[in-house]
């Protein structure tokens, strides 16, 4: 087990994850001792009112101003969590609807013996199996299951570091520098590297999580288990914990997700900005549609210029921790002999598919329930 965590990338990221966590218990502990993200942030010049012998009275300590950053660090955490609940509930709404074509896509890049599968071809296999059509939804308990805690550990992690980064950033490079100098960035160059930072940052504390359920997914899928349980436990007598986290795993599932999550919503963010906030104040009673198809553009965006990444993590993830040593770039160049470059593009028809209605199911999903807990638009 050590040494899969000893690459510098997985390092990295569990550095990253520590830093996030103790954030996390910092500001935690300031809300315990009264602050509130309510206070006014500016200097009080008023005198305090003392007790006899120094003390301060309750009222002096109920009016103590609270530092803008602990303001910001404490609405961040707020604003995280709903969008934890929020996201995790949309991601099992949206897995439901379109499992099938993820099962495709996995079972078209699978490739056994050098022989890939067209879209029709796939999905005649995957129906000749024993339980016919139902095998479209093979693995999707555990993918619900899987990634209700991942995509809200990403989208929380996410909007906790864009809530808490941009106005530094600002502070310290844009419009609102304390230091009377002009600012170095535009604001709108700022908020562009806050979410793509924050994205990067979201993706790879999720990846750890997300290896096992897709690893599980994935073998169910591909037909090498009947069930669930069976492919856990055949899974675990066969190598152990190893099993879960196949060698490259992590790391080509942090090469592919990290990319796409910046593409999908530095794009998704934009439309939504520049589009969607616009049209709805219009039409109000078309805001959903507006979401589906910004979430939709996104996602068909990120999904097309990462599919090279996904090919090669579902070729490490099927096919066991000794084919290709683990190394990304021995998979890669097996890929390459078996297709040249257009082998990188195998399963991006279904992916598409899936990913384009994914995510705008997702996104809408994920904006209602936003709004049904109160997150700030």
């Amino acid at each position: 087990m050590a040494s899969r965590f000893a690459s510098p990338s997985a390092r990295a990221a569990a550095l990253l994850l520590l830093l996030v966590c103790l954030q996390l218990g910092g500001v935690a502990s300031a809300s315990v001792f009264g602050i509130s993200r309510n206070n006014d942030a500016r200097p009080s010049t008023a005198a305090a009112p003392t007790l006899r012998g120094g003390g301060r009275t309750k009222a002096s300590l109920a009016a103590t101003p609270v530092p803008a950053t602990a303001k910001t660090s404490s609405t961040a955490v707020t604003e995280g969590l709903k969008n934890t609940v929020a996201s995790g509930l949309a991601a099992a709404c949206s897995k439901t609807i379109l499992a099938p074509f993820d099962t495709i896509k996995t079972v078209q890049q699978h490739v056994e013996g050098g022989t890939s599968l067209g879209l029709l071809e796939a999905g005649k296999r995957i129906a000749s199996r024993p339980k016919g059509f139902l095998n479209l939804y093979a693995g999707l308990g555990v993918a619900v299951v899987g990634s209700m805690p991942s995509v809200g550990l990403y989208f929380g992690v996410y909007s906790y570091c864009k809530k808490a980064i941009e106005p530094r950033s600002k502070a310290c490079f844009g419009s609102e520098r304390t230091d009377g100098k002009d600012a170095a960035c535009s604001d709108g160059a700022l908020r562009t590297l806050t979410i793509a930072c924050s994205a990067a940052i979201g993706n790879t504390v999720a990846s750890f999580s997300r290896v096992p359920y897709e690893v599980v997914k994935q073998a169910l899928q591909t037909g090498q288990y009947p069930s669930t349980l069976q492919a856990m436990t055949s899974m675990w007598k066969e190598g152990g914990m190893r099993s879960f986290f196949p060698m490259g795993g992590v790391s080509i599932q942090m090469v592919r997700d990290i990319p796409y999550a910046i593409f999908t919503l530095l794009s998704y963010e934009c439309i939504k900005e520049n589009w969607v906030m616009n049209r709805s104040a219009e039409n109000p009673s078309k805001r959903w549609l507006y979401d589906m198809i910004a979430g939709a553009t996104a996602g068909g965006i990120g999904s097309y210029l990462t599919n090279p990444f996904d090919v090669v993590k579902t070729r490490l993830q099927t096919a066991g921790s000794s084919s290709y040593g683990g190394s990304l770039s021995s998979c890669f160049a097996a890929v390459w002999e078996e297709g040249g470059p257009m082998a990188f593009l195998r399963g991006s028809v279904p992916r598409l598919m899936h990913k384009i209605p994914a995510n705008g199911f997702f996104f809408v999903f994920y904006e209602f329930f936003r709004r049904v807990l109160g997150a700030e638009q």
